[in-house]
C-alpha cells in the first residue's frame, strides 16, 4: 500500500506541475516507485493529433512513466478555466467516486502517489464539490507550493488558514522559483511565511531550469519519512 500526498498551491500558475514532477523525479532516482496523478485537468496540448492534458504531457516528457497518458489523469477538459466551468461548457460530468477509485488503484500499485490539484485550494471542481472536498475524500495530507514574491505572505497564510479551518493535515511548504540571491524582501518573506503559518519549509526549488541533482533539490525520502 502506497503513500499519497496532495499538492496544492497558493495560486494558479504557481508551479505545482513543475514541483510535482521534480519531487517524483527525485523519488524515482532513489529507486522509489512514485507516480503523479492529476484527477482533473483543464487545458490540453495536441500531441500526434491527440488532445492530452498539458500537465500530464509535462509529466510524460520529463519522467520515467511507462503507462499511457490516461493512466495519470481521469478527467481531461479542453477549456483552460476552472474545472466546474470547463465541465459545464463541455457537458462532462465529474464523478468524485471515480477519482477515488482510481486513486485507490494507484495506491495499491505504487509506493508514492502525488496528487496534483487544479489551481488553488478553494477552486470548485463541480457545483457543491471543491478541491477541499476532494482532499477530504482522498484523505490525504497536503503540501503547499508557494513562492517568495510580493504577496506571498497574504496568499500563503490564507491558504494555510483555509486548510486549518477544514482540519486538513498540512505537511509543510515547498517554495518554488527561488532566486540564487535573495533580496531583503524575499529573505523577510521566507522568515514570515514560516513564522505566521506555523508550518515547516520542507524545501526550496531554484528558479526553473532542467532537473537537479539530489543535492541541489532536497532529500525527498527523508521528507516523506520525517512526518
Amino acid at each position: 500500500m502506497g503513500k499519497g500526498y496532495f499538492i496544492t498551491g497558493i495560486d494558479t500558475n504557481i508551479g505545482k506541475t513543475y514541483v510535482t514532477t521534480q519531487l517524483i523525479a527525485c523519488l524515482q532516482r532513489k529507486g522509489i516507485d512514485a507516480v503523479p496523478y492529476k484527477p482533473v485537468q483543464s487545458g490540453t496540448v495536441n500531441l500526434n493529433d491527440q488532445m492530452i492534458g498539458e500537465d500530464v504531457a509535462f509529466y510524460k516528457e520529463k519522467l520515467k512513466l511507462s503507462e499511457d497518458f490516461s493512466y495519470y489523469n481521469t478527467y481531461t477538459l479542453k477549456t483552460p478555466v476552472s474545472p466546474h466551468l470547463a465541465s459545464k461548457l463541455e457537458n462532462v460530468f465529474i464523478d468524485e467516486h471515480v477519482i477515488l477509485e482510481k486513486y485507490k488503484q494507484l495506491e495499491e500499485k505504487h509506493d508514492v502517489i502525488l496528487v496534483e490539484g487544479a489551481g488553488g485550494i478553494a477552486v470548485p471542481i463541480k457545483e457543491n464539490f471543491g478541491t477541499i472536498d476532494l482532499i477530504k475524500l482522498l484523505n490525504l495530507p497536503v503540501m503547499i507550493v508557494t513562492t517568495l514574491k510580493l504577496g506571498t505572505i497574504n496568499h500563503t497564510l490564507l491558504t494555510t488558514e483555509y486548510l486549518k479551518s477544514h482540519n486538513i493535515d498540512v505537511k509543510g511548504l515547498i517554495i518554488n522559483n527561488v532566486p540564487s540571491n535573495l533580496s531583503e524582501m524575499e529573505k523577510d518573506n521566507l522568515v514570515m511565511i514560516g513564522k505566521l503559518t506555523g508550518h515547516e519549509i520542507l524545501g526550496m526549488i531554484p528558479k526553473q531550469k532542467d532537473f537537479f541533482t539530489d543535492k541541489e533539490l532536497f532529500e525527498m525520502q527523508e521528507l516523506m519519512e520525517k512526518k
